[in-house]
């Protein structure tokens, strides 16, 4: 069963246009700032865009989305320039895109059904398949109608539902089923994941958030030396890569590079990427990477911002957890020549590092930030801990940094370096004596 209408990536080189509207509270340059990015997006998924337009309406047309006559003017417009593939940036309902489909006789896609390609051809691990798979069907689950031509055949027999069961019911009936043995499958990555970062604990984790192409993976690479892949399309990885680094000072902390935003991100991505998304929500402190020389960098910090709301537990009034601390990471410095902007910049930002990825400028003071942040979340203590308590001990030398141990009577006493949250963890799992110690 399709789960999408997106021409597979053997079929000849789509050739796109893009379609767009203005509504009476929106400002026309969003509009056309959106309609740039959805070229972005159809470039990142092998089109080649050959036109666009953008109509100023007051209301969208139940029918054609754009209404009969802009339908009739897109006909001839798609003619002239030999487009194979309508793009919408906003979403269809599926009666709008039967009956676009019919008077175009082309395909018809919309924004949503475009990411959902895109993310496709990018998924790489089974995790990340997985998470794709569910957003596809969850999306198809309500189009389903429009990819069939023969609703009145009938379906019975043994493994149906029943005599009478049409063709279009059975298919919503397995798009359910795979969903949910999709969603058992990703619950058992999802554990897997748990056990990792248990394995992981002791150590300080910093996750990288940002607007998709804001050169997030490019920064874990130059912190980290690993060999990312680093590429100017939007979404170019989809999976989080987490690597250890050690600081100036000779701390170790944990790195994370996560899937990046965008806007009108599509409502079943969020939902199936809750797993990836969980690097976000148990983070020490995220670096929001924002791309600096672009004119809808402010924009783009807000959408990140909006969806962290979204995706960070919530605290006191429905408020995010402060506990959650961020830098604003202004990436691609590089590629502002002009002084006075670079000035205005951090008079708009003052708590932000102006950076470059790319050229490595900035990375060594946000490394000396990461380390002080690291430093204020760190403590010593003494752990005293029966020597017939294996299991105990073993959580005391994974869960901190053993500084010295020493026998006194019939207990041991560690001396260790630790982080604030472990010592709760600690005294809730074992019977330990725990004092705070002076600092060395």
């Amino acid at each position: 069963m399709r789960s999408t209408r997106i021409v597979p990536s053997t079929a000849p080189l789509e050739r796109a246009y893009l379609v767009g509207i203005t509504l009476p509270r929106a400002r026309r340059e969003d509009e056309i700032q959106n309609l740039a990015e959805l070229e972005l997006l159809a470039r990142s998924a092998g089109a080649e865009v050959v036109g666009r337009t953008l109509q100023s309406r007051t209301r969208v047309d139940g029918t054609t989305f754009v209404g009969s006559g802009k339908i009739e003017e897109l006909a001839r417009e798609i003619h002239d320039r030999g487009a194979n593939l309508v793009i919408f940036d906003d979403d269809l309902t599926p009666a709008q895109a039967r009956n676009i489909e019919k008077i175009l006789e082309i395909n018809v896609i919309d924004r949503t059904e475009l990411i959902l390609d895109i993310f496709s051809r990018r998924a790489r691990t089974r995790q990340a398949r997985i998470q794709v798979e569910i957003a596809q069907l969850n999306y198809a689950l309500p189009r389903l109608r429009r990819l069939w031509e023969h609703l009145g055949r009938q379906a019975g027999g043994i493994g149906t539902r029943g005599p009478g069961e049409t063709q279009i019911e059975v298919d919503r009936r397995k798009a359910r089923d795979r969903i949910s043995s999709l969603e058992k499958e990703l619950e058992k990555i999802h554990r897997g994941a748990e056990e990792r970062r248990k394995r992981r604990e002791g150590l300080f984790t910093v996750t990288i958030v940002g607007y998709t192409n804001a050169g997030k993976s490019t920064l874990l690479n130059r912190i980290a030396g690993s060999g990312v892949l680093e590429s100017d399309r939007l979404f170019s990885t989809l999976d989080s890569t987490t690597r250890r680094v050690t600081g100036p000072g000779g701390e170790p902390f944990l790195l994370t590079d996560t899937i990046g935003f965008i806007r009108k991100l599509p409502t079943h991505l969020v939902d199936s990427f809750k797993v990836t998304l969980l690097d976000v929500r148990e983070a020490d402190l995220l670096l929001h990477v924002a791309d600096a020389s672009i004119d809808r960098c402010e924009e783009h910090i807000a959408v990140v911002n909006a969806v962290l709301d979204d995706v960070l537990p919530k605290g006191g009034a429905g408020a995010p957890l402060a506990s959650v601390p961020s830098v604003l990471v202004l990436n691609k410095i590089d590629l502002i020549e002009d002084s006075g902007r670079r000035n205005a910049l951090r008079v708009k930002h003052p708590e932000a590092v102006l950076a470059s990825a790319a050229t490595g400028e900035g990375t060594e003071e946000l490394l000396e930030i990461v380390e002080s942040r690291l430093g204020k979340d760190l403590v010593e203590a003494e752990v005293s801990v029966s020597p017939e308590e294996g299991r105990v001990i073993a959580l005391v030398e994974r869960s901190s940094k053993v500084l010295s141990r020493r026998l006194a009577g019939d207990r041991m006493v560690f001396r260790v370096r630790m982080r604030k949250r472990e010592i709760a963890i600690l005294e809730r799992e074992a019977a330990v004596r725990l004092r705070l110690a002076p600092s060395s």
